[in-house]
């Protein structure tokens, strides 16, 4: 215990600790200021709005234009008084009745209703407000869609640092410091310290990300419905309450933060410097995770090929929500990347790391009456 808290102390007194955390929350702070400048300009609301005001401006009387003003009126008294099944259910009515008038030709037009229709049905379905889902701004959705490459990114980044301190500051002259303490010192207790600071400081983060939009704006509803691709036989697009793409997020969050502490741990123990350790674990982090995207953009025709792979990158991992709602299977047409296949994946990796871990001290012996010998 004492070994943890003088660690902990040694984390939080650290002046790059609150620097790193203060980036991190800036950054996110200023794209919540710039949702909130965007408004809710996708919205149903907003784009009744619009059609009403360019109507108004070009005073059309015809028949068809009267019905749907009457009609769009309609919505917006529903949504005025916040009766947001019968909203959608209008609009939805709307929508066909504008499908039903599409001539010989406009299946792409059809497909869009289509696809709006369904989005329509899910909110019905769970009787909540619409939210701008491209500019989020309630701190359930705000936070599922930062967790989707940015938040990630940023947590790679500070454990990365922190870690890399942590592990790597015990060595001097590539000597281990922590061999002359005088209780037995070894791997066990630097993953459990390393996870306990990343647990903790990723936690801490999304907490108050989570707990500032939601006082200026609202939290929202677990409930909420997000377009995701179920994989299972062919690409299928379902819209899911925010919740159940959240709780496997969850998961593979965890076990990828396991990765990165055990790998850090394993690149101190290599390297014997904090420096080459940092870069090191910035490198294989953030560079398998940008690997397949690069892969896929310069492969051209054989990007199939090249991309067929990627699953059994840990690092692709570290998009955990993307996993997990089927954006990133789809985008590589590849349904095996998957939050099941993750687990594996990310499991045998922790595996395989934990054992070079305890096993590098006696090579790095070897390795050195080698060189003696020689």
């Amino acid at each position: 215990m004492a070994y943890f808290e003088l660690q902990f102390k040694k984390v939080f007194k650290n002046t790059l600790t609150w620097l790193i955390l203060s980036i991190v929350l800036i950054c996110a702070g200023f794209i919540l200021g710039y949702n909130a400048l965007k408004g809710d300009q996708t919205t149903i609301r907003y784009q009744i709005n619009q059609d009403l005001s360019k109507q108004k401006q070009s005073q059309a009387n015809l028949p068809t234009v009267k019905n749907q003003n009457r009609n769009e009126r309609q919505i917006l008294k529903a949504l005025g008084n916040e009766n947001w099944d019968h909203a959608y259910e209008l609009m939805i009515r709307q929508n066909n009745r504008q499908a039903a008038q599409v001539k010989i030709g406009g299946a792409d037009l059809r497909q869009e209703i289509k696809q709006k229709n369904a989005r329509l049905h899910a909110l019905k379905k769970a009787n909540l407000p619409e939210q701008n889902e491209q500019h989020p701004k309630q701190g359930w959705l705000f936070l599922f869609k930062l967790s989707e490459g940015f938040l990630p990114a940023m947590i790679i980044v500070m454990l990365c640092f922190i870690l890399s301190n942590i592990f790597a500051s015990k060595y001097v002259d590539h000597l281990n410091r922590a061999v002359l303490l005088p209780n037995k010192h070894n791997a066990i207790l630097d993953i459990i310290l390393g996870l306990l600071i990343a647990f903790s400081l990723t936690l801490f983060i999304c907490v108050l990300i989570w707990g500032l939009c939601s006082l200026l704006f609202g939290s929202g509803s677990l409930s909420y419905p997000i377009q995701g691709v179920i994989l299972s036989g062919s690409f299928k697009s379902t819209y899911q309450p925010l919740s159940v793409w959240l709780k496997p997020a969850l998961v593979l969050s965890i076990l990828v933060c396991i990765f990165i502490v055990i790998l850090l741990l394993l690149l101190a123990q290599i390297t014997r410097n904090q420096l080459s350790c940092l870069f090191l674990a910035l490198f294989i982090l953030l560079g398998g995770a940008i690997l397949p995207f690069i892969l896929q953009s310069t492969s051209g025709i054989g990007g199939m090929a090249k991309t067929a792979l990627v699953q059994y990158i840990p690092m692709i991992y570290l998009l955990s929500t993307q996993v997990t709602n089927g954006n990133l299977a789809t985008k590589f047409n590849n349904p095996q990347l998957n939050f099941a296949f993750g687990c594996i994946v990310l499991i045998v990796s922790i595996v395989i790391l934990t054992i070079l871990n305890f096993l590098w001290p006696w090579f790095s012996k070897q390795m050195t009456k080698l060189t003696k010998g020689n």
